[in-house]
């Protein structure tokens, strides 16, 4: 006699996820917390205090793997890479360390595989500066940034999450021999303010700054910076957002450009989307709630609540032919297109730019970038996966 499986009790029903029914009751409870919220929690935006704050613009910009990078990736993805760099690279006295958490070796391969490499080779120096920018194809990206935005006299704020990728990023900046400031953690208070203050200098000679990202995310103002790169991403991204406004804050006088860099078709993806999903969810909490002021409860659209499928997409481990088409290298004459700020000159604020007129001037998706259209609580990552 054949049996149906039975169903577990504790195993999710996705087809009533999906029923009108079900979308009205997420749609009162997302209604209730506003209402239960609007008393205690008054929220400001930078638009709301200063309505002459310059435009902001955030390009995602994407880099392939180099050939190095990809044989390190498949060992790490096998497990077979602590035996390939024993069996490769002369460990001499270097620390035989252990790749026990996959995601975080995947992100430092991404990052640069010198993270990966230099636990083994026993090498108290760094290799050739050509060496380093060729074995990593977001430093091959950023060098190839780096060197048009300071033909155009810009000042640039660079901010990682690893203090290793800051070593490298200093050591790279000295062998081109730029003067840098840097504050991480290790940075004391006083050392913090005389950099910030040396570097906010009209006569200053530091056109870069390097900073990680909880370190000197907050609390800190360089205005005198018109560009921000952010070389990795956090998997929460109030702390990118905060970042970038070290930069693009009250008191900066010219349009900002937020390059965020990310290794194509990697697991840097997956963090993108990841940190997506939490935005959308603030979104739906904090910002459809309209915390500016006392009011009537607002009505609440089925529509702007996060959708289950949003979340399931984050599981997904294939990209769509459309991703892979824009996860390529850009062209130096995109580069040139995407680096033009000429559409930020007129008006007060990003928000109110019209988006047809920003779309003849550069596409919102081509190969090797995304521009992300600002919303009023969105910022960086608002339009991915829209």
């Amino acid at each position: 006699m054949n049996r149906s499986p039975k169903r577990r009790r504790d195993a999710p029903n996705h087809e009533d996820m999906n029923t009108p029914t079900k979308k009205m009751k997420v749609m009162e409870v997302v209604a209730k917390l506003h209402a239960i919220l609007r008393p205690f929690l008054l929220r400001r935006m930078k638009v709301d205090v200063e309505q002459m704050l310059p435009r902001k613009k955030e390009i995602l910009l994407y880099a392939t793997m180099t050939e190095y990078q990809k044989k390190f990736q498949e060992h790490l993805i096998n497990r077979t890479l602590e035996g390939y760099l024993l069996e490769n690279v002369s460990t001499g006295n270097g620390f035989k360390g252990k790749l026990n958490n996959l995601m975080i070796q995947l992100r430092k391969n991404c990052n640069h595989p010198d993270l990966l490499e230099s636990l083994y080779n026993g090498s108290n120096f760094y290799p050739p500066v050509e060496q380093i920018v060729e074995q990593c194809g977001k430093f091959r990206l950023l060098d190839r940034l780096l060197s048009k935005l300071f033909a155009r006299k810009h000042k640039v704020l660079i901010f990682s999450q690893w203090t290793r990728v800051l070593d490298i990023m200093d050591y790279y900046f000295s062998e081109k021999g730029f003067d840098v400031c840097r504050i991480d953690g290790s940075v004391k208070l006083d050392e913090r303010k005389r950099q910030i203050k040396e570097f906010n200098d009209v006569s200053s000679k530091y056109r870069i700054f390097l900073l990680s990202t909880r370190a000197g995310g907050l609390g800190i103002n360089l205005t005198a910076a018109d560009t921000c790169i952010l070389y990795d991403s956090d998997w929460n991204p109030q702390m990118d957002l905060q970042a970038m406004d070290r930069c693009h804050r009250i008191g900066q006088t010219k349009p900002v450009h937020v390059y965020r860099l990310s290794t194509a078709l990697s697991v840097e993806g997956r963090i993108l989307k990841r940190a997506f999903s939490k935005l959308k969810l603030e979104h739906v909490v904090i910002g459809k709630g309209q915390f500016k002021q006392e009011r009537s409860k607002p009505s609440v659209d089925v529509k702007d609540v996060t959708e289950e499928e949003d979340l399931l997409t984050l599981l997904k481990d294939e990209d769509s032919e459309e991703d892979k088409l824009v996860q390529t290298d850009v062209s130096d004459e995109d580069l040139e297109r995407i680096l033009d700020r000429s559409d930020l000159l007129v008006g007060p604020s990003a928000e109110d730019v019209n988006t047809e007129s920003r779309v003849n001037i550069l596409p919102l998706r081509g190969p090797g970038w995304e521009v992300v259209i600002p919303t009023a609580t969105g910022g960086m990552l608002s339009t991915l996966n829209s």
